[in-house]
């Protein structure tokens, strides 16, 4: 079980990072001319039920792993465990803002669109919880290769923000510069 628990925290995070840019493709269209949005959009949608899903997996094996207890009061209050506490914290935590972010994108047709806008851009900061979590209280973060596998994941996400970001500023300039010779 503390091989599964391990291998699923870690399949876990690859599927909130792959989430997290499959987004930011969908949003920016940086796939132009070859995304088709409605396919991007459904992959997304099945990736952040794979991220629930492979975090649920992972927080099962837990339970079952003998190496360190965790009892489901140890993975669903922040500070409960005594083992690693604040990098448990950080996993728990990132758990509900997980689940919070995927209920929204269900009722995303019932909410006002910038409340979900809003919760959904949270994602960002789930991914960097996520990935302090998997440092401080995974037992692999000293392995070179998952450090590296990571640290390129990492670099690889946050082009993808940097390049959202530019991008959304640069389409407010161009709104403002339209509003302004027109006004």
């Amino acid at each position: 079980m503390w091989y599964l628990s391990r291998a699923s925290g870690m399949v876990a995070w690859i599927v909130l990072g792959i989430t997290c840019l499959w987004g930011i493709l969908l949003v920016t269209r940086m796939l132009k001319p070859a995304d088709r949005p409605a396919w991007l959009l459904d992959l997304h949608r099945y990736l952040g039920v794979l991220s629930l899903v492979t975090t649920a997996a992972h927080m099962a094996a837990l339970v079952g792993d003998n190496y360190v207890y965790f009892g489901w009061r140890e993975l669903f209050v922040p500070q409960a465990s005594p083992w690693n506490t604040v990098a448990i914290s950080w996993g728990v935590i990132a758990f509900y803002l997980l689940v919070v972010i995927q209920v929204s994108s269900w009722a995303m047709k019932w909410l006002p669109r910038r409340l979900w806008h809003a919760v959904h851009l949270l994602s960002y900061a789930l991914f960097a919880m996520v990935t302090v979590h998997g440092f401080m209280a995974g037992s692999d973060s000293t392995n070179i290769v998952f450090f590296a596998v990571a640290c390129g994941g990492i670099a690889i996400l946050t082009f993808a923000f940097v390049a959202r970001v530019l991008q959304g500023r640069a389409k407010r300039v161009q709104r403002v510069a339209r509003l302004d010779a027109q006004g």
